[in-house]
């Protein structure tokens, strides 16, 4: 009973923290809800993706905002200096964080026996991971790359086996894991084909859904359409520039 109590007590302030975007304190309250050991519901699962998307989501921003200044070519060699020193920082604590999540996950939740907990857990790992290649470079890259791709790519298939083509959890992976390949490693046509596969199944299969998640899937299938027209574009523009055609 008194466990129990505890969770309730570390969910409420979670969802708490989470109405006054205190994303630092929800990563905390989550953690220690993690550290307890035990198989997470629906609704915590999610409280824990999105306190640590959150919190980690203003240190990418931060990150992409200081490494262009650092890039801009009217400023002094002290701010550029500057810029690139607070960047290294800001490096330093996004790869703290997403160490800690992906320590978290391997050490209390992928162990899970629930198919669909596992496919969030795998995915997760993937994004986390993702965000670290973001600035990595050398081996450490070639390190994070790999297992990025290998974390997407076995959720890919536990979600083709187990989930259907308009499950939000796997509309939510496929955007995820088809953005790795057009950004991270420039696989453009592949990003394209497995854009186009999903949006084709997802769509027929969308009216089979008789729940909330309808939505989810409505919304996540416009996201994948808006990513393609735009890689299109981009590829369409960069073969004209080169005097070629693009086919898809």
């Amino acid at each position: 009973m008194a466990d129990q109590n505890k969770r309730r007590n570390l969910v409420e302030r979670s969802r708490l923290a989470e109405e006054a975007e205190r994303w630092d304190d929800m990563v905390g309250f989550m953690k220690t809800l993690v550290q307890q050991g035990r198989d997470l519901s629906v609704d915590e699962r999610n409280l824990f993706a999105n306190a640590y998307k959150n919190y980690v989501g203003s240190k990418r921003l931060s990150w992409r905002v200081v490494a262009s200044i650092e890039q801009q070519i009217d400023i002094s060699n002290r701010k550029r200096d500057l810029s690139r020193e607070y960047k290294l920082k800001i490096e330093e604590e996004l790869k703290a964080v997403c160490q800690e999540v992906l320590q978290l996950i391997e050490t209390f939740l992928i162990i899970t026996i629930d198919i669909e907990n596992k496919i969030f857990y795998m995915k997760m790992n993937g994004d986390y991971y993702r965000y670290l290649s973001e600035f990595a470079a050398d081996s450490a890259g070639d390190h994070v790359f790999e297992s990025a791709k290998m974390a997407y790519a076995q959720a890919y298939e536990l979600a083709r086996e187990n989930l259907t083509p308009a499950h939000p959890l796997r509309l939510g992976l496929v955007l995820n894991f088809s953005v790795f390949h057009y950004e991270i490693f420039e696989s453009h046509e592949m990003a394209c084909e497995m854009a186009r596969e999903c949006l084709e199944l997802g769509e027929e299969d969308l009216n089979n859904l008789r729940d909330v998640s309808k939505n989810d899937s409505a919304l996540i299938l416009q996201l994948l359409k808006d990513n393609l027209r735009l890689w299109t574009s981009e590829m369409e523009n960069q073969a004209a520039s080169r005097g070629f055609s693009a086919r898809f």
